[in-house]
């Protein structure tokens, strides 16, 4: 039998990317140049006769089949590691595979890892960026970081933080007005909300006496659209710092007004096994601590 495959290093090239949600990244993991991973990455394209990432200016998202093949291709290395391994007769090691929403992935995990690593180099965590709700008890999966409100019929779920919403949106968007605006005036510019969680500007408003909320807030389906929203300058959007700080820092996005608001919602790590792994336990607690929580 004849094994119908792309090269090998086209293969490696492509998850690296797709695991890191950037050429770059992929490239310094693999010590190699941004243009080489490029180049495997289109060939391998070419080959499939398919598009596996969108492509925009310093960014690429996984197209749907991008997102199915970075899956199984992370999973089939994986696998050719820990044989690799066994060969040299090495302990396959603590490994941890977590899934986990791209957002979530490229936003608060990846630039943390190392820093886990670092402190606790006996365990390593093998992130999985998907769209894909994966069903743990019956995954190769060891736990999923989660965003929501905490209860997953059947699953365990260690809270890493709470949603502490404040408004903020693009420079752009408010350029030439003095800040913080009062909260009136926030609400009169151009609001957007995720879909599931509809009450936290109304919760807002509340909280800073501004009385109701407009009614013609634009609803998005993911908190990553919602975002995007925010950073193309087109809306006003109540996010947690934790997720902000790296834009806000980088002068992408600014605050509007100092009030924050605690909300039911926030990120999870969730396992379906009833008695974890202690690596798995430390990984959690680890995680609080980057959010503040210990």
């Amino acid at each position: 039998m004849v094994r119908r495959l792309p090269s090998l290093n086209q293969l490696r090239a492509f998850e690296a990317a797709a695991r890191h949600g950037s050429i770059k990244d992929g490239a310094e993991e693999l010590c190699v140049t941004p243009a080489a991973v490029g180049h495997q990455v289109k060939a391998l394209e070419e080959a499939l006769g398919v598009a596996l990432f969108h492509r925009a200016t310093r960014k690429i998202t996984l197209t749907e089949a991008g997102q199915a093949l970075a899956h199984e291709v992370g999973t089939a290395l994986d696998g050719m590691e820990q044989a690799v391994a066994k060969a040299r007769g090495e302990g396959a090691g603590n490994v941890l595979r977590i899934t986990v929403a791209p957002f979530l992935h490229n936003r608060w995990l990846l630039p943390r890892l190392p820093r886990f690593h670092a402190a606790y180099p006996d365990i390593t965590i093998k992130p999985a960026p998907s769209f894909e709700y994966v069903d743990l008890p019956n995954s190769e999966f060891d736990a999923a970081l989660r965003y929501g409100a905490g209860y997953w019929p059947d699953l365990q779920a260690w809270p890493i933080f709470h949603d502490e919403i404040r408004p903020v949106c693009a420079t752009q968007l408010v350029e030439g007005r003095r800040l913080p605006l009062v909260a009136r005036e926030v609400l009169a510019l151009p609001l957007a909300s995720a879909r599931n969680w509809p009450e936290d500007w109304q919760a807002w408003a509340e909280a800073t006496d501004a009385g109701s909320v407009p009614k013609d807030i634009t609803s998005f389906d993911s908190r990553a659209f919602m975002f995007d929203a925010a950073l193309s300058g087109h809306a006003v959007i109540l996010a947690d710092r934790r997720l902000t700080q790296a834009d806000e820092t980088a002068g992408r996005l600014i605050a509007l007004h100092p009030q924050t608001v605690t909300r039911p919602q926030g990120l999870f790590l969730v396992t379906g096994t009833r008695q974890p792994d202690p690596s798995l336990v430390a990984f959690a607690e680890w995680l609080r601590g980057e959010a503040g929580l210990v």
